[in-house]
């Protein structure tokens, strides 16, 4: 089966990549997931990690109590919307759509 997910990096004002959101399909419904470095406790960026994390938070959500940082807040916003278009144009289904469960 072919790998139909997106991602997009959220990259500070130096175009460094600080963290990761994602798009992909699990149970009919399109779901988000992010990642975010911080840079303040001197966490480096980890690709690997970022996915890893990413795709978690997509497949078990990440609850209701957790603070999305604006700028993963506005590439979340985005990808919403590039989901919603990449989703619906690839299949003939309809899929829902769900930010955290």
């Amino acid at each position: 089966m072919k790998d139909t997910s997106l991602t997009q990096f959220v990259r500070d004002r130096k175009g460094q990549p600080r963290g990761l959101v994602v798009a992909t399909i699990i149970n009919n419904q399109i779901r988000l997931g992010w990642s975010y470095t911080n840079t303040t406790a001197g966490d480096n960026f980890d690709k690997q990690l970022a996915y890893h994390i990413a795709f978690g938070r997509a497949e078990f959500g990440w609850g209701p109590n957790v603070r999305v940082p604006h700028s993963v807040n506005k590439v979340l916003n985005r990808m919403q919307h590039r989901a919603n278009r990449y989703y619906k144009q690839s299949t003939d289904s309809s899929y829902d759509f769900a930010l955290n469960a």
